[in-house]
């Protein structure tokens, strides 16, 4: 057991699912800060894309009601929760033959330490500009993500100003009007002083973004067998430059390239992202 993992998730209030067709399974993992709930507008626009595959979305640890992340902060641990409720889901005989990833951001990174701590977990994948970062395999501290998380605000007297509040920021202005209300409601708790907090911590948000070249997953990209849809958009910010390797890097990879989005275009543009996991779904085989 790597570092930072304690609790278990059989039978968690941190997995969502969707039902749908029982012999294909979407396994939705969220980026770095945010909570599994913020996928229900994906799934909604695939159920209008006439795509009825069953979904589970969870909350990667530290985040929404996943167990608490430990420190120190290892991605691997993050696989590591994957692999048990898959293997969880396995027992249940909620585990079909065609299982596709889709992850967005640190979820991108957090399938492909998945497969490769289990090779063979998925037939496909889908990875909306995914942390995959080439070596030097080190923390960052000084990565812009991680300082800005550190100073967050980190309470609010009532739902209403923290709604205010994040309404008054052109970023999530932007946000499909499903993900922003997911995200106030359930990334957000009551503060026992009353009033409203983060979920996932700041300093947990912190570290994982200080973390995330740390794990090494770039180095095990040539290993990925799955048929894989990679998403790139034209406003990554410092995600860009290791963007910009990964098509050559993944084996078996289709990349799309949204040139007029951003890193949160799943926030932005769910249909966008639910038509690319309807075009894996869709491959000849």
């Amino acid at each position: 057991m790597v570092a930072g993992r304690s609790g278990s998730y059989m039978d968690s209030e941190a997995l969502e699912w969707h039902p749908g067709d029982p012999d294909v399974l979407l396994l939705l993992a969220h980026a770095t800060g945010f909570c599994k709930e913020m996928w229900r507008p994906v799934v909604d626009s695939l159920r209008e894309q006439d795509v009825a595959a069953s979904a589970l979305a969870w909350d990667v640890r530290g985040h929404g009601l996943a167990p608490p992340l430990e420190m120190p902060v290892s991605w691997w641990t993050f696989g590591e929760d994957l692999i048990e409720i898959i293997r969880h889901q396995e027992s249940r005989g909620r585990l079909p033959e065609t299982v596709v990833g889709v992850g967005h951001s640190m979820g991108g990174t957090v399938l492909v330490l998945t497969e490769t701590l289990r090779p063979g977990t998925f037939s496909g994948l889908v990875l909306v500009e995914p942390v995959l970062i080439p070596p030097p395999f080190v923390r960052n501290p000084g990565l812009g993500l991680a300082q800005g998380a550190a100073r967050r605000r980190t309470w609010f007297s009532s739902h209403q100003e923290l709604t205010e509040t994040y309404l008054a920021k052109p970023l999530f202005q932007r946000w499909h009007p499903d993900v922003f209300r997911a995200y106030l409601d359930h990334g957000f708790r009551e503060a026992p002083e009353g009033g409203l907090t983060l979920r996932c911590k700041r300093e947990v948000e912190a570290e994982v973004f200080t973390t995330g070249a740390e794990c090494g997953a770039f180095s095990h990209l040539s290993e990925l067998e799955a048929p894989t849809r990679l998403v790139i958009t034209g406003h990554s910010g410092d995600l860009a430059p290791a963007l910009a390797e990964l098509p050559e890097a993944i084996p078996n990879a289709a990349t799309t390239y949204m040139p007029d989005q951003n890193h949160l275009v799943p926030m932005e543009r769910p249909d966008l992202v639910a038509k690319e996991i309807k075009a894996l779904l869709d491959r000849p085989t």
